[in-house]
């Protein structure tokens, strides 16, 4: 029996041995292999950021109208603020026209009033009329028109037309101005080339509200007079900004 086992304890020993070889060569076999730290490209992140902005005179005017009415009956004060509505859209929509005047109707809201025993003793209800568009003329002149409606905000801002061809014009010179800055960058930090990781695009506009407040207060002052005179409106300048944001990898 001896001499049929020592062929096959030498085959299994013949085995073992050659076992840590065969794995020792197989990663560089299959080409899994990871080349040598030493051989790696030198490289380095950055992150920055640029900017473009301008500033654009406003072109659309909203106006915000008020009236606010009092009763013992929720129902008869709520028809109140229906009639003073429904007489301001009939004499409004006729003018009505898209982007140059556009009516809405705002906030509406009926509460009731109570008296020092927790009772209720009125109704307060309150309703807005919204007038919006590029023609800011027409529309103060409207709202001077508009029986029991007084003017509670009047707004200049960018339409959105204006705004977007805004964004446009100034988005490439944002663009021009991150990759200047790349390329900079990355010739003072010594380095030959870079390549974009990723980047990021917001837009914003700051408006200016000064003006838009100080007519309103002009407007709200001119109501107390007995003749109703054109709400005076005056238009400002909004500040568009693009900001590009992102990171290189330079090399």
């Amino acid at each position: 029996m001896t001499p049929t086992l020592l062929p096959a304890r030498a085959l299994a020993l013949l085995t073992a041995l050659a076992m840590p070889a065969a794995f020792a060569q197989a990663p560089f076999a299959s080409g899994l292999a990871v080349p040598p730290a030493a051989h790696a490209e030198p490289h380095q992140i950055v992150h920055l950021s640029a900017s473009a902005q301008t500033d654009v005179a406003q072109d659309w005017l909203v106006m915000t109208l008020s009236v606010q009415k009092e009763g013992l009956q929720a129902m008869a004060v709520q028809q109140q603020l229906n009639d003073v509505l429904s007489a301001a859209m009939a004499l409004a929509k006729p003018m009505a026209k898209t982007d140059v005047l556009e009516l809405s109707t705002g906030a509406m809201n009926v509460s009731p009033r109570y008296d020092r025993d927790g009772k209720v003793n009125a109704w307060m209800g309150t309703a807005q009329w919204v007038m919006q568009g590029r023609d800011g003329d027409q529309i103060a002149r409207l709202a001077s028109k508009l029986q029991d409606l007084t003017v509670s905000q009047t707004l200049w801002q960018l339409s959105p037309a204006q705004k977007s061809a805004t964004e446009s014009r100034i988005q490439a010179e944002a663009v021009a101005l991150f990759k200047s800055k790349a390329q900079s960058l990355t010739q003072q930090f010594g380095f030959a080339a870079y390549t974009l990781r990723e980047v990021r695009v917001s837009t914003s506009d700051s408006q200016s509200l000064q003006a838009g407040a100080t007519m309103a207060r002009m407007a709200m002052a001119q109501m107390d007079e007995p003749t109703p005179s054109t709400v005076p409106t005056l238009a400002g300048k909004s500040r568009v900004v693009v900001n590009v944001a992102g990171s290189i990898s330079m090399r």
